[in-house]
């Protein structure tokens, strides 16, 4: 009966290492969020569309809303299926329901609060020096979140667009095109 249970424990015992450390390595992944609330205005319903390198082009719809101390986000696709939920809260992520966690999408929602953090409050959400930005090659306006000399994100602003529409590139060249979607009365 002992020979059988020293491989089982021991097996249990390497299955926690391994959990552990895979949770580890999640925490270490998440993107950066403001240290503190930015002064921008929900709820927001938009429209993303996701274009990868050698990929079609993804088309999803975004709700972000306030409940209580947090931020609901949720991303769905364009027959109403959730794709991603999460709730920030206090500064950390959690998965809202039964959905898996997604990474892709919570990257997305801590770009998005780069992109409507105003200016002038960027200093004090994610420190002075880690953001720069300026003019864009095309006569618009970019700013960018810097990570190991470099731009995490990059969020461009077209000339003459409106505010709210505006396009993100991540350093792994995924771009989200973003537009707010019309309320219908």
């Amino acid at each position: 009966m002992t020979a059988v249970r020293l491989p089982l424990l021991s097996a249990c015992r390497t299955l926690a290492v391994a959990l552990a450390f895979a949770l580890l390595a999640g925490c270490a992944g998440a993107p950066p969020v403001p240290a503190r609330e930015a002064g921008f205005s929900l709820p927001r319903q938009l429209h993303v569309v996701q274009a990868s390198p050698g990929q079609p082009s993804l088309d999803t719809l975004l709700v972000v809303q306030r409940e209580g101390a947090a931020l609901r986000w949720s991303l769905f696709d364009p027959m109403g299926v959730p794709q991603a939920r999460q709730m920030l809260e206090h500064g950390q992520w959690r998965t809202d329901g039964f959905l898996r966690p997604n990474a892709q999408a919570r990257d997305l929602f801590a770009a998005l609060m780069f992109a409507w953090t105003p200016e002038a409050e960027l200093d004090a959400a994610y420190g002075a020096g880690a953001w720069r930005a300026g003019p864009a090659a095309d006569g618009g306006v970019q700013r960018e979140l810097r990570k190991d000399g470099g731009a995490r994100w990059t969020v461009r602003w077209p000339q003459a667009a409106q505010p709210d529409v505006f396009s993100i590139l991540t350093a792994n060249g995924i771009t989200w095109r973003i537009t707010p979607l019309k309320e219908q009365p």
